[in-house]
């Protein structure tokens, strides 16, 4: 499980190609709290870099869930990442809240190797 407070920094991110890997955040205000409300929208959007138009993965909102606590869930299934080559992706977390779009976090996921793949297992 990776864990993230996001406020808009850097956030590293490694994993192995096509494991299941959860994930959780918070979103922070300016003075640090933790935000309990949900946004309009939100994604976790994966690219080979920043400036291209085409994601390799996205979760949207509605494949998250959210505490209480304002922690926010989701999961990088095996088949979101087995057919990606490895190596290093960028990745964001952008939120619509009350129609401003801000993004919380951004940094780099490195998908790392692995010996066992699904079409050699059994």
């Amino acid at each position: 499980m990776h864990i993230m407070a996001c406020t808009g920094g850097m956030a590293e991110l490694s994993q192995t190609r096509g494991d299941t890997v959860g994930y959780t955040f918070q979103r922070l205000n300016a003075e640090g709290q933790v935000i309990t409300t949900a946004p309009q929208s939100l994604y976790f959007t994966v690219k080979h870099k920043f400036t291209d138009k085409e994601a390799v993965l996205q979760k949207k909102m509605d494949e998250m869930t959210m505490d209480e606590d304002g922690t926010w869930h989701f999961v990088l299934q095996s088949e979101d990442t087995e057919s990606l080559d490895y190596g290093v992706y960028v990745y964001d977390i952008q939120v619509t809240d009350n129609d401003a779009v801000t993004t919380i976090a951004k940094g780099n996921l490195k998908l790392t190797g692995e010996a066992t793949w699904a079409a050699n297992e059994g």
